[in-house]
């Protein structure tokens, strides 16, 4: 397992990143050819850079986290946009039905224990939404927090890759056009 820190891991996820904006780029010509100026808009170019990220940051991590498994996951890909807006939906249905039951007064007479289980139980269940390969009934909370945690800190290795990429593009075209 590579740190995000590393300068391997950074190795790695750039050369995997450029790998995968490639095959982005192949498949997308080969299916706008019969399209008018055959150019892909700037929603496709932004979610064909989001999911070459995405493939670069787990290849680079390794198959040891689930996460990474989930992403490299062929099926997982297609459901992506899917399982993004299930949870929309559910956040908002969520809001709607804690609003009207703290308007309709809830007395009930349940303990702080109870409630802070129900609590739980719902973050939880938010959190295995997110996180890819979450899902797994196998995994119990314990595993999913430690997944959570390696997650959050490889998308944040992600974004300064990213963002170090773009400064060097930026710099580059600044001294071309000069």
């Amino acid at each position: 397992m590579q740190g995000p820190s590393t300068k391997s891991f950074r190795q790695a996820f750039l050369k995997n990143l450029f790998v995968s904006l490639q095959l982005q780029q192949v498949r997308t010509s080969k299916y706008d050819a019969s399209s008018v100026g055959g150019a892909m808009s700037l929603h496709e170019r932004k979610l064909a850079v989001k999911s070459s990220a995405d493939v670069a940051m787990a290849a680079a991590r390794g198959a040891g986290a689930r996460w990474a498994r989930a992403i490299l996951a062929p099926a997982s890909s297609a459901c992506m946009v899917q399982r993004c807006r299930r949870i929309v939906i559910r956040c908002r249905g969520r809001k709607r039905s804690l609003t009207t039951s703290a308007r309709a007064g809830g007395g009930s007479a349940s303990s702080g224990g109870e409630v802070s289980r129900r609590l739980l139980r719902r973050r939880t269940m938010a959190l295995r939404e997110v996180i890819p390969g979450g899902q797994d009934a196998a995994v119990d909370e314990a595993s999913l927090l430690r997944e959570a945690m390696d997650y959050v800190v490889h998308l944040r290795a992600q974004v300064d890759v990213l963002r170090r990429v773009s400064e060097a593009v930026q710099r580059s075209s600044s001294i071309i056009l000069q």
